[in-house]
């Protein structure tokens, strides 16, 4: 298991949520990131110091990442 960084940001880009993810792979970490709970208007989900992905808040849907 990796443990992967969920950050949800507001129209600021300032950081409105962060919580860890435990995960097998990035398919795994942005599935648990697309079903959280959280109203944001982008997330984004790190793996160390490497972006994963980045997708529109639970208002979007387009996802954008490696």
């Amino acid at each position: 298991m990796t443990a992967y960084r969920l950050f949800c940001l507001d129209h600021s880009r300032k950081i409105t949520h962060a919580e860890l993810l435990e995960a097998m792979d990035d398919s795994e970490a942005i599935s648990l990131a697309q079903a959280a709970p959280f109203d944001a208007v982008t997330c984004e989900v790190w793996d160390v110091d490497h972006l994963v992905t980045r997708f529109e808040g639970r208002n979007g849907g387009a996802i954008h990442g490696r």
